[in-house]
């Protein structure tokens, strides 16, 4: 058996961070009842999406978090090459070569059939037992902040939210220039949501 790496299937990856909670609240140390998840950039949706489905998670933060993968059908070039690789991986081919699929910047091969069924703004009416941060950068280039943070945090319900958005720096913002002032926005957050 191959291990296949450099490839994104978001309900593969959102299963780790459900079985990461399901790990961790068997920990003696871990009082289970203050669970808190960070995620940034495509893992920004995934707490989401784990919060709205887990209620034991109690904060969230979400960073240049996106929220939506229904652009693998967003039209019908898209969808029929999709929906072709879907018959494809059912029928035992391979996935495409990683290193030969780009998106912007990133590299690795998008697992389609998974990602047409991945939307965590879909979930945001469920998100009520957490609090969510959602720290976005004004000049996001990846996608449009209004169609993922701003559109999670406007359909989430009550009032355990905020929205900030960091001026003047684009996606990779904040892990460079202002790294440390989103970093210390969470801890802000876990410290007001987490903290007996």
């Amino acid at each position: 058996m191959i291990e296949q790496r450099e490839y994104v299937d978001p309900l593969e990856q959102t299963t780790d961070w459900f079985n990461v909670i399901n790990w961790v609240v068997g920990e003696p140390a871990v009082d289970k009842n203050r669970i808190g998840i960070r995620g940034s950039s495509y893992s920004g949706g995934h707490v989401f999406y784990v919060a709205a489905l887990d209620p034991r998670v109690k904060a969230v933060v979400s960073q240049v978090g996106a929220f939506d993968s229904r652009w693998v059908v967003s039209d019908q070039a898209q969808r029929d090459l999709t929906y072709a690789e879907g018959a494809k991986h059912a029928r035992g081919e391979p996935y495409p070569a990683p290193r030969a699929v780009t998106v912007g910047r990133l590299i690795g091969a998008p697992i389609r059939e998974s990602m047409m069924r991945y939307a965590p703004i879909e979930e945001a009416g469920k998100v009520k037992d957490a609090a969510v941060l959602f720290i976005v950068a004004e000049k996001e280039e990846l996608f449009d902040n209004k169609d993922h943070a701003k559109l999670a945090y406007d359909r989430m319900p009550g009032a355990k939210k905020k929205y900030i958005s960091i001026p003047e720096i684009t996606h990779y913002g904040v892990y460079r220039e202002q790294r440390e002032q989103a970093v210390k926005y969470a801890i802000e957050w876990f410290d007001q949501y987490l903290k007996k």
